[in-house]
């Protein structure tokens, strides 16, 4: 028994006791104290912090044969982007075979716009790219397409690529083909 002076005063100083057992152990065991968790690794007691899972007063213990019950849900009309909620929009694409430029989401004056997915179908030879801004920074390289064939990206929650803020979103076309399509966007 160690005896320390505290403001004048004399107090005992005692370590907790544990009365360890298999798989479990009992706090202040001469005491009656509770029974914890734990887990026998080599001699050693591991505190069991595994998920358990169960009505009231029950527990299962989570396992590939007990697995651990999730109820998960996807959202379409909705994502988030930085902790900001975003709407998904879309837009329709349909070019004539004017070579050049041709916006496809107007600028918005404080968000960029973030391309999730698109789909591009040409009617004769082209090669497109996407832009941001008329006539502006390259969004994706050079996209050559013959008849009759396409492209679909795919959706990409992280986006494919994004202009810059208050800049449009410009398809740009080089050949004689029409290009038609749409594309999913979100402004972040």
């Amino acid at each position: 028994m160690r005896l320390h002076k505290r403001i004048g005063r004399a107090f005992e100083f005692r370590a907790p006791t544990y009365l360890l057992h298999a798989d479990n152990f009992v706090a202040n065991a001469g005491a009656g104290g509770s029974t914890f968790a734990s887990d026998d690794v080599g001699g050693v007691q591991y505190p069991r912090v595994k998920p358990s899972w169960g009505a009231d007063n029950s527990a299962t213990d989570t396992s590939v044969a007990a697995p651990l019950p999730v109820q998960a849900t996807i959202e379409s009309n909705q994502m988030t982007a930085g902790g900001t909620v975003s709407t998904p929009a879309f837009a329709v694409i349909s070019c004539s075979t004017d070579n050049g430029d041709h916006t496809l989401i107007s600028a918005n004056a404080s968000k960029k716009l973030r391309v999730l997915s698109y789909v591009l179908v040409a009617d004769a030879a082209v090669s497109v790219r996407f832009e941001g801004g008329t006539g502006g920074t390259a969004l994706t390289g050079v996209i050559p397409l013959i008849a009759n064939t396409g492209i679909s990206s795919g959706f990409n929650p992280v986006g494919h690529f994004e202009t810059a803020a208050n800049a449009l979103l410009n398809l740009e076309l080089t050949g004689t083909g029409n290009v038609f399509g749409h594309l999913t966007y979100v402004p972040v």
